[in-house]
C-alpha cells in the first residue's frame, strides 16, 4: 500500500529447504496460442521531485560448497524471422555518465581467473555479424581506448593478438592501425610500435612482414615518410648500441634473389 512516508514492500520467497532445494521462484508470462507470449517487465520507478530512483539488482546467492548459481539472460530464437535484440544501456546524467563494466570472477585458489568474451554471431549463409568497440566523443578530449594484457607474477603477463579473419575460399581480412587526420587546427596523432625493456635476457622483438604466395607475387613491403610545405618527414633506421664489450647491432638493407631470374635491384639516392 501507499504511504505518508515509504510506500509497503513487496516480498516474494521460496520456503527454505531443509535436507533438499529451497522453493523456487518462477515468472513466466502466458502463452498466445495463435498469437505472441505476453510481456515480462522488472523495473524500478521514476524518482519523484526530489530524490533518486531506485536500484535493480539481479544476482545469485553465494555457495558454501560447489559451484555459485548461475545468471543467464537472453532472448529467444526465431523460426521464420530475425531473432530478438539484446540491449543494455546506461544512463546519462548533467553530471558524469553511468559506468558500464563487466568484469569477470577472480580465482583465490590455483585455477585461473573467468574468461570473458564478446563474439558476434555466425551466419550460415551470410556475412557474420559485425563487433565495434568505441569510446564517446567528447567536447574536450575524445574517450581513450585501452587494450591491457593482465600481468603475470611468475609467468608470461597475457598476450595480446589482432588477427584478421580466414577467407576459407577467398581472400583473409585487412588489419589497418592508423590515427586520424587533424581537425581544422592541430596536428595528426602518433603511431609507436615498440616492445619494452628487459630486466635480464634479450628484450623483445619487432617483426613487420609480409607473407609468401604460393602462386603469385609476394607483397610488397613500403614505409613512406609524410611531406609537408615546411620540412618533409626524416627517415633514419638505427641498429642498437652496445654499452658492453659485445659489438653494436648490425644494419642490412638486402634485395631479394631469385631461383630462376634476376635477382632485385637495390636503390639507394
Amino acid at each position: 500500500g501507499a504511504g505518508n512516508t515509504s510506500g509497503g514492500a513487496v516480498t516474494l520467497d521460496g520456503g527454505v529447504g531443509t535436507t533438499a532445494l529451497g522453493g523456487s521462484i518462477a515468472i513466466t508470462s502466458g502463452v498466445g496460442t495463435d498469437t505472441s507470449s505476453g510481456s515480462v517487465s522488472v523495473s524500478t520507478s521514476n524518482a519523484g521531485t526530489s530524490g533518486v530512483s531506485g536500484d535493480l539488482s539481479l544476482s545469485t546467492g553465494t555457495a558454501s560448497v560447489g559451484t555459485s548459481g548461475s545468471v543467464s539472460i537472453g532472448s529467444g530464437s526465431s523460426a521464420s524471422g530475425s531473432g530478438g535484440n539484446f540491449a543494455i544501456s546506461v544512463g546519462s546524467g548533467d553530471g558524469s555518465g553511468g559506468t558500464f563494466s563487466v568484469v569477470a570472477g577472480d580465482s583465490s585458489g590455483s585455477n585461473t581467473g573467468g574468461a570473458a568474451s564478446v563474439i558476434a554471431g555466425s551466419s550460415s549463409s551470410s556475412g557474420g555479424g559485425s563487433l565495434s568497440l568505441a569510446s564517446g566523443a567528447g567536447n574536450t578530449s575524445g574517450g581513450a581506448v585501452t587494450l591491457d594484457g593482465g600481468v603475470g607474477t611468475t609467468a608470461l603477463g597475457g598476450s595480446i593478438a589482432i588477427t584478421s579473419g580466414v577467407g576459407t575460399d577467398t581472400s583473409s581480412g585487412s588489419v589497418s592501425v592508423s590515427t586520424s587526420n587533424a581537425g581544422t587546427s592541430g596536428v595528426s596523432g602518433d603511431l609507436s610500435l615498440s616492445t619494452g625493456t628487459a630486466s635480464v635476457g634479450t628484450s623483445g622483438s619487432v617483426s613487420i612482414g609480409s607473407g609468401s604466395s604460393a602462386s603469385g607475387s609476394g607483397g610488397n613491403f613500403a614505409i613512406s615518410v609524410g611531406s609537408g610545405d615546411g620540412s618533409g618527414g626524416t627517415f633514419s633506421v638505427v641498429a642498437g648500441d652496445s654499452s658492453g664489450s659485445n659489438t653494436g647491432g648490425a644494419a642490412s638493407v638486402i634485395a631479394g634473389s631469385s631461383s630462376s631470374s634476376g635477382g632485385g635491384s637495390l636503390s639507394l639516392a
